[in-house]
């Protein structure tokens, strides 16, 4: 189980949520075969510095490390930034890249887009919130803590840092604070961390979060070469079954499956990348980048959106040989499977 009956209808349920972009997806899909032009994105993915205060083992962003990709952007660039995606029309903007708390315009940048109608989130490791920042990210929809257990000890093996406590009270300290924002913490499956999870979900409970949100971490990137023990699927399920038993009406636990095999491990169950135009990825380098999962790559590098490098880059991808987990997998699918044989006689109501 993913999420119980009634919380179905939820932010991680890609199924449910892609279909609220069914439009988008047709005018991609009409980009794609040459018939019209490429919308704005829905979203744009903004990695506003290539430092980080964390040294996780499994980063999604190890292709930042050890890169000379730029300096965390100014004032100026955000600015120009902000005002391009609302001139543009773009819904939504979300702070991730490496770690984002650690670029010091953050708090004005984030009130800038806020106050100007654009939605705001961040995907944070949590450490560096200062009250300022606090305030600041309590304009966004949402914030979610990535902090994977309770136990500092395990929290140092997998994180690299002393930070375990720390990040507990700040996800608290969200909690408290929040009025609109939705709050969450986030943990990885890993072989430390899977059998405290049931002790991750009791404690963003009691620190005041909306949900916590579980899900499988991707190990078997090209990037990582690291062997840190199996996982034992059928126990983890097992923990994850009791985390599920600590929902209440205020309160949900999200264990995100839909993108993995039963075993935990990457399936892509789609065949063609064309969801990744939902979003606009920028980085650290100021360059445009196909998708979130493939920042800092020179070969997925986008010079022009919706130009013709960017439809070919597209069509060249073959998901099976380039890519690990797919955070649009959902979204694919939909398309495929959906949109484009008009499964659902979308005319019909």
């Amino acid at each position: 189980m993913e999420w119980s009956p009634e919380r179905a209808f939820n932010p991680m349920n890609s199924a449910a949520k892609g279909l609220t972009y069914y439009e988008q997806m047709l005018k991609i899909l009409g980009w794609l075969d040459g018939k019209n032009d490429l919308p704005p994105p829905i979203e744009a993915s903004l990695d506003p510095t290539p430092l980080c205060n964390n040294k996780c083992y499994y980063c999604s962003s190890n292709q930042y490390i050890g890169k000379d990709i730029g300096r965390r952007w100014g004032r100026d660039y955000l600015e120009e930034m902000i005002s391009k995606l609302i001139q543009w029309g773009v819904k939504g903007l979300c702070w991730g890249g490496r770690e984002s708390t650690l670029n010091p315009n953050l708090a004005w940048a984030n009130r800038m887009a806020a106050q100007a109608g654009i939605e705001t989130a961040i995907v944070t490791n949590g450490v560096r919130i200062h009250d300022d920042l606090l305030e600041s990210l309590l304009l966004c929809n949402w914030v979610g803590v990535s902090v994977d257990t309770t136990d500092p000890a395990i929290y140092k093996a997998v994180r690299g840092t002393d930070d375990c406590d720390k990040v507990w009270g700040n996800i608290e300290r969200l909690g408290k604070g929040k009025t609109t924002t939705t709050v969450s913490a986030r943990a990885l499956i890993l072989p430390e961390t899977a059998s405290g999870l049931y002790e991750v979900v009791k404690r963003a409970q009691a620190s005041g979060c909306n949900f916590c949100l579980i899900r499988p971490a991707d190990l078997e990137r090209k990037d990582l070469k690291i062997d840190r023990g199996e996982l034992d699927v059928e126990r983890t399920k097992e923990v994850l079954e009791r985390c599920h038993e600590l929902e209440t009406p205020e309160f949900g636990v999200f264990t995100i499956f839909h993108k993995y095999a039963d075993n935990f491990k990457v399936v892509h169950k789609f065949k063609r990348c064309l969801a990744a135009p939902l979003v606009y990825q920028v980085c650290a380098d100021h360059r445009m980048y196909l998708c979130v999962d493939h920042r800092v790559d020179p070969k997925f590098e986008v010079k022009e959106w919706g130009g013709e490098q960017h439809r070919e880059l597209m069509k060249s991808i073959v998901p099976d040989r380039d890519c690990s987990r797919c955070t649009w997998s959902g979204y694919n699918s939909i398309m495929e499977d959906v949109v484009i044989p008009n499964a659902l006689g979308r005319n019909f109501p």
